[in-house]
């Protein structure tokens, strides 16, 4: 009886755990060739993680109907008809970010980096696609248009919106051939 209790805790103690194991929701987001294409480009960063974000803003997220990662948003974003994906990329050293635009090309990837606002603090940084609409500046913010931003804008397609939490953020609106923006109240 010993023997077979003994050769039975061996056995379990080999055994793959039965308890599931938490996959990560924002590496289910991301096709293998993209993050390997990423990991290519950005060498000092890496494909961002559901952890690389508060726990509470996670659980928001959840909550509020969507996977949990606040790192890679997932639409239409070109109006070319294919899938694009607007991440938020965490660097390996540090606690910073980088946001990226990747769009579908023939062989490959096409990325667009984009400005976040949230560059040193990759924790607070989320990522997005909104639907299509107008969009406009609030009245609040004062500072001078970059270029490529706008007071307002119609996007006729999906957009992405880049941001750090409960803070501003900004809508990026393919037109015309280039990335057009608007800062926009959270």
């Amino acid at each position: 009886m010993l023997r077979y209790l003994l050769a039975l805790g061996l056995a379990l103690a080999g055994a793959p755990s039965l308890a599931q194991s938490h996959a990560d929701a924002c590496q289910n987001l991301l096709p293998r060739s993209l993050s390997d294409a990423l990991a290519r480009a950005y060498p000092g960063y890496r494909t961002p993680l559901e952890t690389d974000n508060a726990p509470d803003d996670i659980e928001y997220n959840r909550d509020h109907g969507g996977s949990g990662c606040l790192g890679v948003g997932i639409g239409e974003l070109t109006g070319e008809g294919k899938q694009d994906y607007v991440i938020g990329l965490t660097a390996r050293k540090g606690r910073g970010g980088r946001v990226v635009i990747a769009m579908p090309r023939k062989g490959g990837w096409h990325f667009q980096d984009l400005r976040s606002g949230s560059e040193a603090t990759r924790f607070l940084q989320y990522v997005e696609v909104v639907e299509a609409g107008r969009f406009d500046r609030p009245g609040s913010v004062t500072t001078p248009l970059q270029p490529g931003e706008r007071a307002g804008l119609v996007c006729p397609h999906p957009a992405a919106r880049v941001g750090t939490v409960e803070a501003s953020a900004t809508v990026y609106c393919y037109q015309e051939g280039r990335w057009l923006s608007v800062i926009v109240a959270d």
